[in-house]
């Protein structure tokens, strides 16, 4: 297994997607809903650049009021995307140090099942929620969410709070050991398209399994999941690339519920190979 580990942190290192977003100015405050982090955060430096964010909204046709007027406070990047983005997960998986999530939902129309996405997106990056009224802050913040906002907040106060977050994230990065021995895998091809390099460091990036209504619910626009048919059909593709680090795809369950996991190949029996 720690050959596994080592296998998946080299090979990451690989899948390096262009970042689109620069690093944001820092300000002294600290996020509210989880442990407060200032209390050490002297150990680090009080001058910790904040981290840089990448917005992903529910609606992004209804952001665009709200994130004009916070752009004007020159926090946020220019860029919203809309739930399903391939683009904004490969930052958030790919960009050192990782950026903040920063989840917009415009009305309660996006609430349907926002639990459930806010602890999908947590697994990529820590996740900042701009809530509308009638949202349930404590659920989300169970859900794994590093805070909640209110989007009805002085546009002035957001902004400093969404600072702090970015501030913290960086400290708690900072906090974390470097990996030692991390070496660049040999020259491979790797998936042509964007949906697969994706998927590739989604199933790489955190060794739990991931369950078929996380991913399609990921994958797909905020209206419209990724059909499960369809991801039976990609994940199979990512074999050969895992092939080569020695690891296998592992999937469990049954037809209305499954889920994959990485896995060292000789754990594989040749039916599970073929199920997968």
């Amino acid at each position: 297994m720690q050959e596994h580990g080592d296998a998946v942190r080299r090979f990451t290192r690989t899948l390096a997607l262009k970042p689109a977003i620069e690093s944001q100015p820092a300000i002294e405050d600290e996020p509210y809903g989880r442990a407060q982090p200032g209390d050490r955060a002297d150990e680090f430096g009080a001058d910790t650049p904040a981290v840089a964010c990448v917005v992903i909204s529910l609606a992004r046709e209804r952001s665009g009021r709200l994130l004009r007027e916070a752009r004007r406070t020159q926090l946020l990047p220019p860029v919203v995307n809309p739930w399903g983005t391939l683009h904004a997960y490969g930052e958030l998986l790919t960009r050192r140090p990782r950026p903040l999530a920063v989840l917009d939902v415009p009305d309660e129309g996006g609430a349907d099942e926002l639990g459930q996405r806010v602890g999908i997106v947590q697994r990529l990056a820590p996740v900042t929620v701009l809530a509308p009224e009638g949202v349930c802050p404590a659920a989300l913040l169970e859900a794994g969410a590093t805070n909640v906002l209110p989007r009805s907040m002085p546009i002035e106060e957001l902004a400093a709070r969404l600072m702090a977050d970015q501030r913290w994230v960086a400290r708690e990065a900072a906090r974390e050991p470097l990996s030692q021995g991390q070496n660049p895998m040999p020259p491979g091809p790797l998936p042509e398209h964007a949906s697969q390099r994706v998927l590739l460091e989604l199933v790489l990036a955190d060794p739990r399994p991931w369950c078929c209504h996380d991913l399609t619910l990921l994958l797909g626009p905020a209206g419209q999941p990724l059909t499960r048919a369809a991801l039976r059909a990609r994940m199979p593709r990512l074999e050969p690339h895992l092939g080569r680090l020695g690891l296998a795809l592992r999937r469990t369950g049954g037809w209305g519920r499954f889920s994959y996991l990485v896995v060292p190949s000789p754990e594989l029996t040749p039916a599970l190979c073929h199920a997968a």
